[in-house]
């Protein structure tokens, strides 16, 4: 109960500290894994990609809701 507290206390204080001290395999893997998103260009492509697809698709929904409220008013 109380090395419960404790890691309750230390989790709360310091969590990423704590939890490299108590599984330091998991944090390694979890280190490398973020090292290779960060330095990894599929990211970056896939937010090319996203935004390539939905601006054009914008442009036209807004083409057509703006051309819709100019034929009704006039």
């Amino acid at each position: 109960m109380i090395g419960s507290l404790a890691k309750m206390v230390a989790y709360n204080k310091a969590p990423r500290t704590t939890f490299t001290v108590l599984h330091p395999r998991k944090a390694l893997r979890l280190r490398a894994m973020q090292k290779e998103l960060r330095h990894s260009p599929l990211p970056r492509l896939t937010a090319l990609s996203a935004a390539a697809l939905a601006l054009p698709l914008g442009v036209a929904l807004g083409r057509r809701t703006a051309n819709g409220r100019a034929q009704q008013s006039a």
